[in-house]
């Protein structure tokens, strides 16, 4: 092996005991390679304290199961050791390589040789890289890695998560010493398979904060409405199929575990199978040993804990009964193949894909709700996360709700294949009525409508709208509209109908009429700025909210979107601020109150939407 570039030294490698004897293995083939080889930590001794020039690469062997793997598993989670030296680790369990997303390189045993000394020789050439020093990804680049990660796995990254994919992005060129976005890039599209490159960085890209029975309201959906259903429907064959897709952690399925097996124990003679899959090895072997901590159980009823963990010291194992419900695997919703009978993921009675479909383009979401309804059984629920709904994705469920919450539910008959979508409408000059509207020619033919007529027709419309029956909504602002043309809530009340089919141009002639009839009225403003919001029009949509905001300062929705705009525009400040006011104003309405205009989400849905996107933004 050549000695350390732009010197006549010899690289200097310390090479990490294990049980097994590693230095036996490696210490003649780096000597051979040209290295000056050090075995370090032998007869049991801990690993030294390495610092800065101590040596130019540190070969760390863990062999698992044992006090001394720990020890060092903890040392280098730490980053003590990878902000030293370029670190390759040698280990007896692959499953590691997607927990230590700082080592330079990975290696199993039997060691390959070939790759060892490549490695060696690559990370002793590269500069130690501080995370602070990397420069702003620049908008080249953002493409680059933009349109890679799209095709590759499906996750979209734009500003609002802008700063989840610089942390993956620097945090992996940290680790490889390379100190230039395309640099990285170059060695993505080479390593992206060879070395598992692109599943290391998804690691870091797709991990959110989760916990046990996190939207309580889905589970008392699945044990009050759900189960008791499916039990009826399912009773003569006595199988029950559930997947958690996107399942990070554990948290998720494990509640479905927990929630079957505490309240209702008929299930135990019957045959139970729980899928959970991501994309996120870490997350996945983390979710296999079933150990968490304190805040993972944070909303967990304490007779559950009692009951289904074991605590040791400040972690909590779950019940070996629990985990075996489990079967957790890799599976890209993007790039994978599902349903997929001979794999065991199709027919399943319930599936819970909450808090994904955030991560995708919108032409990804509705390729991965198609797949999603093809593996649900007749008759299956699907939830997802209170921020996603179906609307432009999907038509072939029903929605249904139970009380505080609400899911997806197929026809119980086979479902038929989804017609094409209707070519879009021609634009709607801004003085042109709806035909209902056109249609009443005199007083004879339409007399007006008493007040309360309208305002009843009014509340029905926009209760059809949340429960996004839109046909029925649009048939109640139509039928006002018909008989008073000059009813700014009706006309809003249609424009919403048609921005949710796509129809943006007939949306902006809505809210025209709108702002005609009473120029004055808040939501007009507000639809017009999310018109606005939708094509990326973020500095004007923002002074419509604001305008909304002038006439009612109480208005939540346009206060939340302004504080989405705040943040991509990188205004963190202003952004903390009007989704705390967003908060405040919400934590006045009724309990189960609907928030206005937010499509049907209830105070208590809005109030943790608020909370989390609160808790994303960077500390000021």
């Amino acid at each position: 092996m050549n000695p350390h570039p732009g010197t006549s030294k010899p690289l200097r490698v310390w090479v990490a005991e294990t049980p097994g004897g590693l230095c036996a293995d490696l210490v003649p083939l780096l000597g051979e390679a040209g290295c000056t080889v050090q075995c370090v930590a032998t007869d049991d001794a801990p690993l030294p304290a390495v610092r800065v020039g101590d040596c130019d690469v540190l070969v760390l062997g863990i062999e698992l199961p044992g006090p001394q793997a720990l020890e060092r598993l903890r040392r280098f989670e730490s980053g003590r050791l990878s902000r030293q030296v370029p670190v390759i680790v040698v280990a007896n369990r692959a499953e590691l390589e997607y927990e230590l997303p700082d080592a330079f390189d990975f290696l199993t045993l039997p060691v390959d040789a070939r790759r060892l000394l490549a490695g060696v020789r690559r990370a002793a050439s590269v500069a130690r890289i501080e995370e602070q020093r990397l420069p702003p990804l620049e908008a080249l680049d953002l493409i680059l890695f933009q349109n890679y990660l799209v095709q590759h796995s499906g996750l979209h990254f734009d500003q609002r998560n802008l700063r989840i994919l610089q942390h993956g992005l620097t945090r992996r060129m940290r680790a490889l010493g390379l100190s230039s976005y395309r640099a990285y890039f170059d060695y993505l599209e080479s390593f992206g398979e060879a070395r598992q490159e692109l599943k290391k960085l998804l690691g870091l890209l797709t991990v959110g904060e989760t916990y046990f029975f996190r939207y309580l309201a889905h589970f008392e959906a699945l044990r009050h409405q759900v189960l008791p259903e499916l039990i009826a429907r399912n009773r003569a064959r006595r199988t029950l199929r559930l997947w958690s897709a996107g399942c990070s952690t554990g948290e998720e399925p494990y509640s479905l575990g927990i929630l079957l097996r505490a309240h209702f124990p008929e299930l135990r003679e019957w045959d139970v199978r729980i899928l959970a899959t991501d994309i996120n090895h870490q997350a996945l072997n983390k979710a296999r040993r079933g150990v968490y901590g304190s805040r993972s159980l944070r909303v967990t009823d304490p007779a559950l804990i009692s009951t289904w963990f074991e605590q040791r010291g400040s972690e909590y194992l779950l019940d070996e009964s629990i985990r075996a419900l489990v079967d957790f695997r890799y599976l890209n919703l993007q790039t994978g193949s599902y349903p997929d009978p001979g794999a065991g993921i199709a027919d399943f009675d319930i599936i819970f894909c909450r808090n994904v479909l955030i991560y995708f383009r919108q032409a990804t979401s509705r390729k991965v709700v198609e797949g999603l309804a093809r593996s649900l059984a007749p008759g299956g629920s699907l939830f997802l996360g209170h921020a996603e709904t179906l609307i432009n994705l999907s038509r072939q469920f029903e929605r249904a709700s139970h009380e505080r919450s609400f899911f997806y539910r197929l026809p119980a008959a086979p479902p038929t294949l989804e017609a094409p979508p209707r070519p879009p409408e021609p634009p709607v000059a801004p003085q042109t009525l709806p035909e209902v509207a056109r249609a009443r020619t005199t007083e004879a033919d339409a007399p007006p409508a008493p007040a309360r007529d309208a305002e009843q027709l009014y509340a029905e419309g926009q209760e059809a709208f949340n429960r996004e029956d839109f046909a029925g909504a649009r048939a109640c602002f139509e039928k006002i509209l018909a008989v008073d043309e000059q009813h700014p809530g009706a006309w809003v009340g249609s424009g919403f109908v048609h921005a949710n089919r796509g129809a943006i141009e007939q949306a902006r002639t809505c809210c025209e009429h709108a702002l005609a009839a009473d120029d004055l009225h808040a939501p007009a403003y507000f639809l017009k700025g999310l018109l606005l919001e939708l094509e990326g029009h973020w500095l004007e949509a923002r002074e419509e909210y604001r305008k909304a905001l002038l006439i009612d300062m109480d208005f939540i929705m346009p206060r939340f979107h302004l504080g989405g705009i705040h943040e991509r525009l990188g205004q963190g400040a202003d952004a903390r601020r009007e989704l705390r006011n967003s908060v405040r104003l919400l934590e006045r309405l009724p309990t189960e109150a609907l928030v206005p205009l937010s499509g049907g989400l209830t105070r208590e849905v809005f109030l943790e939407v608020c909370r989390d996107q609160l808790n994303q933004l960077p500390s000021s």
